[in-house]
């Protein structure tokens, strides 16, 4: 019970200093206070080829786990370069391909416009399958392919022939060899230390000393290389964690900042909404109220003054005539016309004004479109900080309610540890008087020494026999497990070959799937061949699919057998380990003086966990600093990121600045060809002003014929009129159907965007699950890496269709802005319709008064006859007949401007139909979209499988290792069944020999679990 109690809870260093103490009194007792020189010198030398021999272990030890990680890095490079080239090359061929096909669509489309005969259709289904397998051919017999395959294989032969070289089976057997050398001549040592010892009636507790020495170093090294891997695991989780965080964090505010952009762009939709609906409504009135204009009657338009003369020839008619003839012609200077050159200066300068007003207006509008761009980019800036640093201090409170718990719970194990503490105080007195039983003991086992020293030769020597052949056995199973793992190996190379192969074709299978597809959508009707087709390979995918499933099954089937191979070697060999117990216990009571080199190995276990703490802070506080560094590298590289992405920003915003640049040159240049134009019609119109003066008198009839014509276009002209703006209504309603189109599609792509989102927290939450199930000591730490690379990848992926869907966006605003021109020159139309009625309205005046002068021509041609006192009249109605053939030449220039009017109407349409186009592109796009998410889904899909299958294979291992633990406690119930009639020093030399198994067996456990994790990570390489 001493012993068991100092095992557990005893003070090491009191016990120490009395069994030397003891040592000390019997040595002087025996040799009479003089020692001999010879067992000085002995000592130092044996302590000298200890050290010697240990250094030699560690280093051994350390040059094994140097090369084990060099070959661990080195598979880890070669699959991370297979995998890279292979996704270089599947998205070489991808963007190849779909280039073409775009550009072979955008040909058919410009050339037919969807409008095919049917043996045009079957001749270019004819010409894509060909080209479809032309360039399956070109991808199968490509030079780079080739030379990737040859250059894998000779890599994979170049391994497995090293891996079969003599050489290296020579040297590993004689590792193995020296070794159990080493081991040997350890316990010759160890022995002739124990016997020279006995001799001297020292105590026999320093014989066991290199042995705990060697089992300790043992332990040591497997427990730092079990804290190195624990560390390193939760050093990459956490790093994952944090990545994975701050991602979800970003794409949060990114969100919020989006949906807060898209409220606002609402509002901004309904507010040109409610303009225009005022403009329509203002437009409505002014053509209610031309109508009302023209329906009403006019009144009489009177140009003379004067009273007509009458008929009656008069001498005092003639007399008064002639007075007030006098008169108007004093009144005639005053209201004299302003003379041309006046009103070609005045003209010019109001000209010049109203260009300068158009250029001060085209600038403030360029200045006012860039600060509101300028602003709604700062809007969606602020929106997504503030919701950062709203996720930012929700952050900080969990944590400082973290940070509390912490100090609690920090508090209460102080409390705890404080208890621990007065129970060690009370369990070390009730020591001190074990010690004293102990000193009895120590003393009758000095006494028996003697006794049993002969019989102990005897027993070493069948002991070193034994365990020669149990080093042979040993050989023999180390040799068929070397076996077993080549066997593996070719199995896992044969399975990397056939996974090669299903995904090449998986891959072939995907993109000819995505090129039907999209024919599919282009034909529809009429491609039943094409479906065919597609059947066709989708039967072929099935086959493929269950044949590499049966594959599969026959690689578990072969595994399953090879474990079951091996765990029937390992019953064999632990069968054997119990004939061999059964041995010991018939010669144990000879080695009862064992448990004296277990105190011995229990104190250096001790000051070994003492040094082991300390290596603990050590490592912590070196752990913490790499975490800091790696925060900082990762903050970085953060600021890198963001910095790239303003850049791009930037470079965006020049390049678009650029454009409306250019934009408003050509706009300007635009209105300065129409100032000029406008200037030569004016010219031209003074011109044939000063022409029509003299022209009216000669062409007054032919003004009634033009003014008929004019009437019959105009009414022409409104009916022309009232068409445009039927089409005006209907493309109004095709722009708001496509509008709600487009707010579909965003409603759809946020919805998958969503479904991406809870995919995500879904991974996430299968990540901390992972994380919280038993691992192996040795579990691979390159995999949480390689899932994360993919998961960057595919967020990369949902960027890049993010950035598409930023474009589609850019394009449908560029189509507001063009249907925001459309729109104002339509208004422009209509304001020049509204001149054109009020041309006709004073056509029509116009007209009266050709009536009232073709009157007034009668009454003269009457009065000609009587008197040729009306010669002024006469040159008066020549001056209103050159006045009516100005106005028929200003209707011959209206006649023009409706023309041109037509040719707009018609540029209209086109840009309306080019508009059409690019929506049906960019439809085209969001569908590339929703494949490009769903791609994306099905890969998690797959990441998902393989991380439960994982699990599976951990919880598998898990319970075995539980199996053989309760085994193995079984069987200690059981011994202590067996041992329990016994006396003390049979129950010491039982807990030695139990120690010592134990030792061995936790040695060949980790060893064949190192073998088990070395195999899973070759079969992950591989695969």
């Amino acid at each position: 019970m001493a012993v068991v109690n100092e095992d557990t809870q005893g003070n090491v260093t009191q016990l120490q200093a009395e069994v030397k103490r003891l040592k000390e009194q019997l040595a002087q007792l025996t040799s009479g206070q003089i020692l001999p020189e010879s067992s000085l010198t002995r000592d130092k030398n044996e302590t000298n080829y200890m050290k010697c021999f240990q250094e030699a272990m560690l280093f051994f030890k350390k040059s094994e786990q140097e090369k084990k990680s060099l070959v661990e890095k080195v598979t880890q490079l070669e699959d991370l370069t297979l995998k890279k080239e292979k996704f270089i090359q599947s998205n070489k061929m991808i963007v190849k391909f779909r280039e073409d096909q775009i550009m072979r669509l955008e040909k058919l489309h410009k050339e037919s416009r969807g409008s095919f005969l049917p043996e045009e259709q079957d001749r270019l289904l004819s010409e894509l399958r060909d080209e479809i397998q032309t360039l399956r051919e070109q991808i199968e017999h490509h030079p780079r392919v080739a030379k990737y395959a040859m250059e894998n294989h000779s890599l994979r032969e170049e391994n497995r022939r090293l891996r079969l070289l003599e050489p290296v089976k020579r040297a590993q057997e004689m590792d193995a060899q020296t070794i159990a050398l080493l081991e040997k001549t350890f316990l010759e040592v160890s022995g002739t230390e124990k016997h020279d010892k006995s001799q001297q009636g020292m105590s026999p507790k320093a014989l066991k000393e290199p042995c705990s020495v060697a089992n300790t170093e043992k332990l040591k090294a497997q427990l730092l290389q079990i804290q190195a891997e624990l560390n390193n695991s939760k050093q990459e989780y956490e790093e994952f964690k944090e990545l994975t965080r701050k991602r979800q964090l970003e794409l949060e505010s990114e969100l919020q900042s989006l949906q807060k952009a898209n409220l606002n762009l609402e509002n901004l939709l309904e507010a040109t909404k409610l303009c225009k609906r005022q403009e329509v409504s203002q437009l409505n009135k002014i053509h209610a109220e031309t109508l009302k204009i023209i329906t009403t009657p006019t009144k009489a338009y009177h140009l003379w003054s004067r009273p007509v003369p009458k008929l009656s020839p008069e001498p005092e008619s003639f007399g008064s005539v002639h007075a007030q003839n006098s008169s108007t012609f004093d009144n005639d200077i005053l209201n004299e016309p302003v003379p041309p050159e006046m009103n070609e200066q005045a003209f010019e300068a109001i000209s010049e004004e109203l260009r300068m007003v158009q250029e001060q207006m085209s600038a403030l509008q360029v200045k006012l479109d860039e600060e509101e761009h300028k602003n709604l980019k700062l809007q969606q800036h602020i929106d997504k900080l503030e919701h950062h640093s709203t996720q930012m201090q929700e952050l900080f409170s969990s944590e400082r309610t973290d940070w509390t718990k912490q100090q609690q719970e920090h508090l209460f194990q102080l409390s705890v540890l404080e208890k621990q503490l007065q129970d060690t105080q009370t369990k070390n007195d009730f020591l001190k008087s074990e010690v004293h039983d102990l000193r009895v003991v120590l003393h009758s086992a000095d006494k028996e020494l003697s006794a049993v020293k002969l019989e102990y030769n005897s027993f070493r020597e069948s002991q070193e026999k034994e365990l020669s052949s149990l080093s042979e056995r040993h050989m023999h199973v180390q040799l068929q497990l070397d076996n077993v793992r080549l066997e593996n190996e070719k199995l896992l190379e044969s399975k990397a070959c056939l996974q090669d192969s299903y995904d090449n074709l998986q891959e072939v299978m995907k993109f000819e799937i995505d090129q039907l597809s999209k024919n599919l959508q282009n034909c529809k009707k009429e491609n039943e061949t094409l479906k065919s087709d597609l059947n066709n390979l989708m039967e072929l995918f099935e086959a493929e699919k269950e044949r590499n499933n049966k594959l599969l099954l026959q690689f578990e089937e072969d595994k399953e057998n090879s474990s079951k191979e091996i765990l029937e070697v390992l019953e064999a060999v632990r069968q054997e380990k119990q004939k061999e117990m059964a041995k010991c216990e018939q010669q144990m009571a000879k080695v009862q003086k064992l448990e004296e080199s277990l105190c011995a190995t229990e104190k250096v276990i001790s000051s070994l966990e003492k040094s082991r703490d300390a290596d603990k802070e050590v490592v912590a506080d070196l752990m913490s600093q790499i975490q800091e560094l790696r925060t900082s590298v990762c903050e970085k590289t953060e600021t890198i990121d963001t910095l790239k992405q303003e850049l791009k920003d930037i470079t965006c915003k020049y390049n678009s600045a650029l454009a409306d640049k250019e934009e408003s040159k050509a706009l300007i240049k635009r209105q300065e060809v129409d100032i000029l134009d406008l200037k030569e019609t004016l010219r031209l119109r003074i011109l044939s002003e000063d022409i029509e003066r003299d022209m009216l008198c000669e062409d007054l009839a032919h003004a009634t014929e033009q003014l008929n014509m004019l009437t019959e276009a105009s009414k022409r002209h409104s009916g022309l009129l009232q068409s445009a703006q039927e089409e005006l209504t209907r493309k109004d309603a095709l722009i708001q159907e496509l509008q709600h189109e487009l707010s579909q599609k965003k409603e759809e792509v946020e919805q998958k965007k969503n479904e991406y989102n809870f995919k995500m927290r879904q991974l996430e939450h299968v990540m901390d699950s992972a994380a919280k199930y038993p691992q192996s000591p040795k579990t691979p730490p390159h995999y949480q890496t390689h899932l994360a690379k993919l998961l960057e990848s595919q967020e990369q992926e949902i960027e890049d269709g993010r950035a598409s869907k930023i474009s589609l966006q850019h394009l449908v605003t560029k189509l507001n802005e063009d249907r925001e021109v459309k729109n104002a020159e339509i208004l422009r139309i209509k304001e020049q319709l509204c001149q054109m009625e009020n041309l006709r309205l004073e056509a029509e005046q116009l007209r009266e008064k050709n009536w009232l002068l073709q009157g007034q021509l009668d009454d003269i041609k009457r009065q000609k006859d009587s008197s040729e006192q009306n010669h002024s009249d006469s040159e008066q109605l020549k001056n209103e007949q050159e006045e009516m053939i100005k106005e028929r030449l200003a209707k011959n220039k209206l006649v023009e401007e409706m023309l041109k009017m037509k040719a707009d109407l018609e540029q209209l349409q086109s840009t309306l139909q080019n508009k059409e186009t690019d929506y049906l592109k960019m439809t085209e796009e969001i569908e590339r979209v929703r494949t490009l998410e769903s791609k994306a889904f099905q890969e998690k899909e797959q990441l998902r499988s393989k991380l439960e299958e994982l699990y599976e294979e951990k919880e598998r291992t898990c319970q075995e290792m539980e199996v053989l633990r309760k085994q193995v406690e079984c069987l200690a119930e059981e011994n202590g069944k067996l041992v329990g009639h016994q006396n003390l020093h049979q129950k010491i030399q039982y807990v030695v020999r139990l120690k010592k198994e134990n030792v061995r067996l936790t040695e060949e456990s980790e060893k064949l679990r190192a073998e088990n994790v070395f195999l899973k990570e070759k079969q992950k390489s591989e695969s």
